[in-house]
């Protein structure tokens, strides 16, 4: 059970796409090792003693609303990046948006990945063996790590990377060297919160992280929109020091929070008897063992970063784009992410759910099998059939109507300036084959033996791989609409993975899988007469209100003659919902 769950949580966490201008620690659920330690033969008053030991199913049902929280914690911060984006847009150019949101949200990230992932990790696998005094020693080896990691790569950031401005010594260039630094210095405050950090991970305080992530936002976005207001010119030093402030408060908050949990008389499960027990002790000793696999996930970490922020370190190492592209990029991406967290993303939960559950009874059963089989392909092909629907309604309204979108959401300097339009139009492409992945893949994980999940993963890297030398490709002839087109690629090769093992599932049992997966043909004749409409109407100047007015007729037509033409769906969801209202 637990494996599954991990496997589940990690697939909907670490799911490749696009990136949001909000700097968040997108890790995978790891479930943590008992919480007990040895004691120390010469430990002084204060210092680390032995925890409770916790119950495994403790440990599991933590993990799980910790996971829970980080899910919703994601889906608010694209909410709340979509607002912050909408407003500061009236104030600043897309060349500020560039460099806030690729260019210094990818200095911090990569620093907090390379001075600190390793460490949570393996903090993370503590044994009962270890001791906490040493653990802590090792977890304070964060600080140096931050300060080398920061020097250097703020030294790349400012002196070998393209910068802003029409000569080194411009105001533009001046504020972005400068708010580097403060980025750099930002980073190396908030490693020495790394400790209560750590800890609050390990004992399952998985409400401190989710208060201490928002505050960081809240602070550094309360920053950057008094900036953009009252001094417009200051935004990008605005967004670094908003994110210094923000550090300095979420280093109080962690530490003022421990010391009231470890002081308090009724919170006595902690195996630490002071504040101080937190600091370094001396004789630099560490925990071989964690040491090690420090350094392990540090190792296997570089692939996954270059993979996950792919993207942005070819914007930023090969200048494929321009300040303003990437500012652009980066709000449609934001934009088109919203569907991927509010639609696709609940829907891809529980179908994992219930095919994880299916499958596991499916393989119990000694009379029922082929049985169940069917019930499951037909339950798959409905859900495929469902996110076609879904992809389908994107792509005949997404197209057409996406110069108006921009325009409700950023003024006409983001709708009729530049490639806005075009990238959002490739990206509602890019959106539906991300809502074809997401149910296959939910499919493939709850299917897949141990040795299939490793072949499934292997190729996956290989599929990243191509997504960015296609991209790299695509850009240099596209611009920007380069990145979603390979990102399609890269999701229709990930379908297509998908769907040959769907087959090989089935074929057991001499099933079909794949009849319940197109939608039905008068559903796709309506579908396309309204797209001839739309498109017809569009070559007219009829005005933004009556072309959004005439678009919401048709895609109530649209909806209707799907719940008429294809009952079967229909009557499928309809049967869940009294299922779940019973």
């Amino acid at each position: 059970m637990e494996r599954k769950l991990e496997e589940k949580m990690a697939g909907i966490m670490n799911k490749p796409g696009v990136v949001g201008a909000i700097c968040v620690d997108n890790k995978g659920l790891t479930l943590s090792d008992d919480s007990s330690s040895s004691s120390d033969d010469c430990e002084m008053a204060g210092s680390p003693k032995k925890s409770p030991k916790k119950a495994p199913d403790e440990i599991l049902s933590g993990s799980v609303r910790s996971a829970s929280f980080n899910i919703i914690f994601q889906v608010i911060t694209r909410v709340f990046t979509f607002m912050l984006n909408a407003f500061i847009l009236r104030y600043v150019s897309h060349d500020v948006l560039g460099i806030c949101n690729v260019r210094l949200a990818l200095l911090y990230s990569s620093v907090m990945f390379l001075s600190r992932e390793p460490f949570r990790r393996a903090v993370l696998r503590k044994s009962e063996s270890d001791s906490w005094l040493e653990t802590i020693n090792l977890i304070w080896l964060v600080i140096p790590c931050t300060v080398f990691w920061s020097v250097f790569l703020g030294l790349v950031w400012c002196y070998l990377l393209s910068q802003p401005g029409a000569f080194p010594d411009s105001a533009e260039a001046v504020q972005y060297r400068l708010s580097v630094w403060v980025m750099c210095f930002a980073l190396v405050v908030d490693s020495f919160t790394e400790v209560p950090y750590i800890l609050g991970q390990y004992f399952l305080f998985y409400r401190l992280r989710i208060v201490g992530d928002t505050l960081l936002i809240a602070v550094r976005s309360f920053c950057l929109c008094i900036a953009v207001v009252k001094f417009p010119s200051t935004a990008i030093f605005s967004y670094a020091f908003g994110t210094l402030v923000g550090v300095i408060c979420v280093s109080s908050l962690y530490y003022g929070y421990f010391y009231y949990y470890i002081h308090n008389v009724a919170r006595r499960d902690l195996p630490f008897g002071s504040i101080s027990a937190l600091l370094p002790r001396s004789g630099l000793r560490f925990p071989k063992d964690l040491q090690i696999l420090a350094w392990t996930f540090f190792k296997q970490g570089i692939l996954k970063q270059l993979l996950t922020e792919g993207e942005r370190y070819m914007m930023t190492f090969l200048d494929v784009l321009t300040f303003k592209e990437q500012g652009i990029y980066d709000l449609v991406a934001n934009l088109g992410s919203l569907a991927a967290r509010f639609v696709f993303l609940p829907i891809e939960e529980s179908s994992y759910s219930y095919f994880a559950q299916s499958l596991q009874k499916q393989a119990k059963s000694v009379t029922r099998t082929k049985e169940l089989m069917v019930e499951i392909g037909a339950v798959l092909g409905r859900l495929v059939r469902m996110m076609s629907l879904v992809g389908m309604v994107i792509i005949v309204y997404g197209l057409p109507f996406s110069n108006t979108v921009l325009f409700l959401y950023g003024g006409s300097r983001l709708s009729d300036e530049g490639p806005g339009t075009r990238l959002l139009q490739a990206n509602c492409i890019n959106i539906f084959t991300l809502a074809l992945n997401g149910v296959t893949e939910a499919f493939t994980f709850a299917a897949m033996s141990k040795d299939q999940m490793d072949k499934f993963n292997k190729r996956l890297v290989w599929f990243s791989g191509i997504y960015l030398f296609a991209a790299w490709i695509l850009t240099s002839y596209f611009g920007s609409i380069g990145f979603f087109i390979a990102n399609s690629i890269n999701m229709s090769l990930r379908i297509i993975q998908s769907c040959t093992l769907v087959q090989l599932k089935f074929s057991v049992y001499k099933i079909n899988p794949f009849n319940f997966w197109l939608p039905k043909v008068n559903t796709i004749a309506v579908f396309g007469m309204s797209t001839i409409v739309i498109w017809t109407l569009s070559l007219f100047d009829v005005g933004r209100v009556l072309f959004v007015l005439v678009g919401l007729v048709i895609f109530a037509t649209n909806c209707l003659a799907a719940l008429y033409f294809d009952k079967d769906l229909t009557s499928f969801f309809l049967n869940i919902y009294k299922t779940k209202s019973a």
